[in-house]
């Protein structure tokens, strides 16, 4: 529609009158008045394929409608065209004085939601005649309604007005406060819906999943509808697998060519692919410290034997999270294994760090090696440093301030990457060595879990590895010292 000064405006209330109601009543707006502006069926009317048709039921036939609605599904489900279409049909048909919001991660996604919105009121002169398109919204000024593209920032959803719909995209990267800001637009007018869309995103926890876990624990909720096109319960097969694809993909030959969907597998991980286009919750490191290829190639099968000279790398935690010990000798090309690990079981809320065993785990170690050091952070374990330092053992304070966990996470990398250490091969240890990623900041970087969520995968052997290789190389870059001999 053109820039500039805008005409004469029609006021008259659009004539659509069908007996329909429901998601029959919208399919019927959607093929009399909107035409699709590109892509497949480009210039001919819209047509909701019967997929769309059950896939927005959930939401549309209800009375009252659900107060929240969520669609879980895979890229190319054709939900700008939908939500495009939505949100004109909300715009000509409902109440007066209806502001109606489209929600994006940032003003520019906001902004991609509408222009298709825009281009179909454009394209039908009945509709183009009684609105008034803006860069940012459309105006209905016989109604004094609006359909307004919005960045997903609480500040900005604040001061909505009454509206009967709502429109979320990529509703697994909005702001949980920003989602409970638009929320309460919806108690303002009975029979208002907040609806969002996305896929699944590479954390534990989003607005999304969450919708989703509370659909699941109560699918009886009238206040809640959900709907997923996923390859759920199969994340077992194999990530090329057609008939999770053919599972998670409704429009799969139709809208996306079955060749273009497998293609992203050349371009992508395979936990990316998951989540976008099978659309399964799947949390993985997509940016590992250490990548697995890189890892077992340094192992070697072997412990470390008896007698060695050797530094302990020991990460305490806190009362009920997992702590870690390493053993690593002290060499030019150090070996390293895992000593022991003690991990919270699963639901046990009474578990503790058993501190005693701990201690003795290391007692038990300097009677099997020549123990030069027991590398620790203070911050937790003073106490039990304290005790074994009075027996006798070389406890050594491992500080991880930023500027030292920022050398020793670098020296462990790179040593990794060009093979300046082995290990025994321990699952345990290897695991949490590719759990782990790196986390950067304006103090350095350091050793980080890819979330802050307590079902993150552990880390913490990989953390007493890097106080272990940092040691055990500094040890072994040191000169011995030469015996003086005296005069007979």
């Amino acid at each position: 529609m053109r820039r500039g000064p805008k005409g004469d405006v029609d006021e008259s209330p659009l004539p659509f009158r069908p007996r329909k109601t429901g998601v029959e009543r919208f399919a019927a707006f959607a093929t009399r008045y909107l035409v699709v502006p590109k892509g497949k069926g480009a210039g001919k009317p819209m047509r909701l394929r019967q997929w769309q048709v059950e896939m927005l039921r959930p939401f549309l036939d209800p009375d009252p409608r659900p107060v929240v609605g969520a669609i879980m599904g895979p890229r190319g489900l054709g939900k700008t065209g939908i939500f495009a279409a939505l949100g004109l049909y909300e715009l000509f048909t409902g109440p007066d004085g209806n502001e109606i919001p489209i929600v994006a991660v940032d003003e520019r996604m906001a902004g991609r939601l509408l222009t298709p919105a825009a281009q179909m009121v454009e394209l039908n002169p009945v509709l183009a005649s009684r609105a008034l398109v803006y860069r940012d919204r459309i105006e209905l000024p016989g109604k004094r309604s609006t359909l307004t593209a919005l960045p997903a920032e609480a500040k900005r959803i604040e001061g909505l007005g009454t509206w009967t719909l709502a429109l979320a995209d990529e509703l697994g990267e909005i702001d949980p406060d920003t989602w409970s800001t638009l929320l309460l637009g919806a108690g303002k007018l009975d029979g208002a819906m907040a609806l969002g869309i996305g896929t699944p995103p590479n954390r534990d926890s989003s607005v999304l999943t969450d919708l989703r876990d509370a659909h699941l624990a109560d699918p009886d909720d009238p206040t809640l509808a959900f709907v997923e096109f996923s390859a759920s319960g199969f994340e077992h097969h194999p990530v090329d697998c057609p008939h999770c694809l053919e599972l998670a993909n409704p429009q799969l030959d139709d809208l996306l060519s079955r060749d273009r969907a497998t293609a992203l597998l050349k371009q992508t991980t395979e936990g990316e692919y998951r989540r976008k286009r099978l659309c399964q919750v799947v949390v993985s490191n997509e940016s590992p410290f250490i990548d697995a290829d890189t890892w077992d190639a340094l192992g070697t099968g072997s412990g470390i034997p008896d007698g060695a000279e050797v530094v302990i790398g020991l990460d305490g935690s806190l009362k009920d999270d997992s702590t870690a010990l390493v053993v690593g000798t002290v060499a030019e090309a150090p070996h390293f294994d895992k000593l022991a690990v003690w991990e919270k079981p699963p639901g046990d809320e009474s578990w503790r760090v058993p501190v005693l065993d701990v201690e003795q785990a290391i007692r038990d170690a300097a009677k099997r090696w020549k123990v030069r050091e027991v590398a620790f952070d203070p911050y937790l374990w003073t106490r039990s440093a304290q005790i074994l330092a009075a027996e006798g053992l070389p406890m050594v304070e491992f500080r991880q301030s930023p500027q030292r966990q920022t050398a020793a996470t670098n020296d462990l990398h790179s040593a990794a990457v060009n093979g300046r250490f082995t290990h025994s091969g321990d699952e345990a240890l290897r695991q949490h060595v590719l759990n782990a990623t790196v986390k950067e900041s304006d103090k350095g970087i350091r050793i980080a879990k890819t979330s802050r969520s307590r079902s993150a995968g552990k880390i913490d052997l990989c953390t007493a590895l890097m106080q272990c290789h940092s040691r055990c190389s500094w040890l072994a870059s040191q000169p011995k010292k030469r015996k003086r001999y005296g005069a007979a």
